[in-house]
């Protein structure tokens, strides 16, 4: 890390904050519990989003082309 981006805020563990912090969709776990969970962007980058209980979902995104060309 350099002092600019230090005084700047600019660090690797500020923008993993901020990757963690940003909610896409609140999605029902495929645990036992069912419980929301809060999918991140951290979490897409990861492709794994865990509940409270510790239950491993696997997040997987497809893309639809729009109503007018399908």
């Amino acid at each position: 890390m350099g002092l600019f981006s230090w005084l700047t805020g600019n660090s690797e563990l500020d923008r993993l904050h901020k990757e963690n912090a940003v909610v896409v969709k609140a999605m029902k776990s495929k645990g036992k519990s069912k419980i929301a969970v809060d999918v991140t962007v951290g979490d897409i980058k990861q492709g794994i989003a865990v509940d409270p209980n510790g239950y491993k979902n696997e997040v997987v995104l497809f893309l639809r082309k729009n109503k007018k060309d399908r």
